[in-house]
């Protein structure tokens, strides 16, 4: 029984989808709106994969240059407390990998560009005699056994799907933008908590001699009206003295409003939602794009399994056990990491000095550091830090 997926949506996750799909000899078409055409800001914007996900684009034979993050280091910014990773630790080879986003989408795209529909976008989709009905934008209307809705946050398909159980405006924008620096090693990643700031570097791409480094930066919205070209070095003096460091910026600033969301429902009979389009998440772990990812290959899965025993994969039995599988976890991550953020925005001395002996005492205990580096699910450098202050500040 051939059994065919049409993704709407050819971003990065859904272009990924579609490969793992393609390796598993499960037909599929991708409906794009736009054309890609890289912007003249987008060399600017990063994406940090984590060790499994790096793993499996290696596997599907993806390639794109990108810079290796060893070590991470983790400061709070107001106190002494300092975290550290490294993968010499775990005997493993890296904790994680930068990309350039026009590199990796412009990779991923050419790999599934055959089997990618440009200039359309899915307008509605209805169940009928066991296939979906897929109306587009220019009236054409498409059969297939199985939607898979990759389209982003914003996504007014996945709305119709299911509504948000979990939504909050975290009241900051981020600014991303690259520097220079010479007095931090090119494998290496910081991330400072000061006050109501979050300031993460991590190594970028170099085609020269220049130490280049990726910055994300969120804070409240007051301080990024504020921020701008001209003012931006005053600003990151904090930053500097913290982490010992000169940074010259080298590139135009990019603002993103900072929210998260998660739909109570990933799936309904005939349709799924991944990566973006179903959650949403704090930019501070750099977990976003590696949940997505994660999506697409547990979805994959469960495609493959379906049609290995003859059996429909557009059947909701089978699509809840791709929630089931990825729900929890994405809910955790972002239930963490809300925790976390929430956490270094108190302005409390008790708090801080919870936080403050949170983070050395990790750092000082090597064999859990050691332990938890293994784990190659999610980034190992930050997110383990924070699932341990989770549960350290959960305890009475």
């Amino acid at each position: 029984m051939t059994q065919s997926v049409l993704i709407s949506g050819g971003g990065i996750v859904g272009s990924f989808l579609g490969l793992e799909l393609a390796a598993r000899d499960i037909p599929f078409q991708i409906i794009e709106k736009n054309p890609y055409i890289a912007s003249k800001d987008d060399h600017i914007r990063s994406l940090t994969l984590n060790l499994s996900a790096c793993e499996r684009l290696d596997q599907l034979g993806i390639t794109s240059s990108s810079s290796v993050i060893q070590e991470m280091n983790i400061f709070d910014g107001s106190g002494s407390g300092k975290l550290s990773f490294n993968s010499k630790d775990a005997n493993i080879g890296y904790l994680a990998k930068v990309f350039g986003f026009n590199d990796l989408r412009e990779a991923l795209a050419t790999k599934v560009e055959s089997f990618t529909s440009i200039g359309n976008e899915v307008t509605s989709f209805q169940l009928k005699d066991s296939k979906v009905h897929v109306s587009l934008s220019n009236e054409t209307i498409l059969d297939t056994d199985l939607l898979v809705i990759a389209e982003g946050r914003n996504s007014t398909l996945a709305k119709s799907v299911a509504s948000d159980n979990f939504s909050r405006d975290y009241q900051q924008i981020a600014k991303t933008f690259l520097v220079e620096t010479a007095n931090i090693s090119e494998g290496e990643a910081i991330q400072v908590f000061y006050e109501q700031e979050i300031f993460a570097l991590m190594p970028y791409k170099n085609d020269s001699d220049t130490n280049l480094f990726s910055v994300v930066w969120s804070m409240p919205k007051e301080l990024a009206a504020d921020l701008n070209q001209d003012n931006i070095a005053q600003h990151l003096e904090k930053f500097e003295k913290k982490i010992s460091c000169r940074m010259k910026v080298s590139s135009e600033l990019l603002s993103f409003p900072l929210s998260a969301h998660h739909l109570n429902e990933y799936c309904d009979h005939g349709v799924c939602v991944i990566a973006d389009a179903a959650h949403s998440i704090h930019p501070l772990a750099g977990q976003g794009i590696n949940l997505g990812i994660s999506d697409a290959i547990i979805l994959a899965e469960e495609i493959e399994r379906a049609i290995n025993t003859d059996q429909e994969i557009g059947k909701l039995a089978f699509l809840k056990k791709y929630e089931l599988r990825r729900k929890t976890l994405n809910a955790s991550m972002i239930r963490g990491v809300d925790f976390l953020f929430n956490l270094f925005q108190q302005d409390n001395l008790y708090l801080r000095l919870g936080r403050n002996v949170g983070l050395k005492m990790v750092d000082n205990i090597s064999f859990l550091k050691k332990y938890e580096l293994r784990r190659k699910i999610l980034n190992a450098s930050m997110i383990r830090g924070v699932d341990f202050l989770f549960n350290l500040f959960q305890q009475d």
